[in-house]
């Protein structure tokens, strides 16, 4: 049986609020506001918690500066302002959409030591800003270019010794152990699930 004009209008007006739902992610509760049309709107999505499982919180000192390379409505980028509370944390993304939505997340859990705002890649990144943990869940939908070009920008943006944790469908496993070999020098895998693959390259 289909559907009427007037149900399905009845229906958009649920689509068009906020969703909203509360997670706890690696021990800490947060609350989430995201709307249909940006990434897991409904729930953090498997690769990004599989991400934030393997980072080794524990070798960053409190500190540590973050920046969350495509965040979404702001997963990682929150994680890292909680885990992290002396350091500066960017979130950026190109999605507008997005970035609004991680902008009040941010808000919404008074995380005063973290900014979102909207940046293709780097390049409205602040230049005099150096990080010590570059965080990604990295789009297969992205060009090899553009992948070039987050992974370029991000060593010339790191400190000495900083992190590239980037999480990845299984498929592009291999793509990255020889991305982050030409372009840091270095490469681990950290963890291969039935889905993803985190893969872990530092700065020298």
């Amino acid at each position: 049986m289909s559907t009427t004009l007037s149900e399905l209008t009845e229906r958009a007006k649920l689509w068009r609020k906020d969703i909203e739902f509360t997670s706890e992610i690696a021990g800490t509760s947060f609350d989430f506001r995201s709307t249909w049309g940006i990434f897991s709107p409904e729930k953090p999505d498997a690769g990004s918690l599989m991400l934030i499982d393997h980072i080794d919180w524990a070798d960053l000192p409190a500190d540590a500066n973050s920046i969350d390379l495509g965040c979404g409505y702001g997963i990682l980028g929150m994680v890292a302002a909680s885990k992290l509370p002396g350091g500066h944390h960017t979130l950026i993304d190109k999605d507008f959409v997005a970035v609004d939505y991680a902008q009040k997340n941010l808000k919404l859990n008074q995380l005063t030591n973290a900014e979102a705002h909207l940046s293709n890649g780097f390049d409205q990144v602040d230049k005099t800003k150096k990080f010590d943990l570059v965080m990604s869940n990295l789009p297969a939908k992205a060009s090899k270019e553009q992948h070039y070009l987050y992974l370029l920008d991000a060593h010339a943006r790191m400190n000495p010794g900083a992190c590239f944790y980037v999480v990845t469908i299984n498929g592009l496993r291999e793509y990255m152990k020889r991305s982050f070999t030409e372009v840091f020098g270095n490469t681990q895998k950290i963890k291969q699930g039935k889905t993803y693959t985190i893969t872990l390259a530092r700065k020298q």
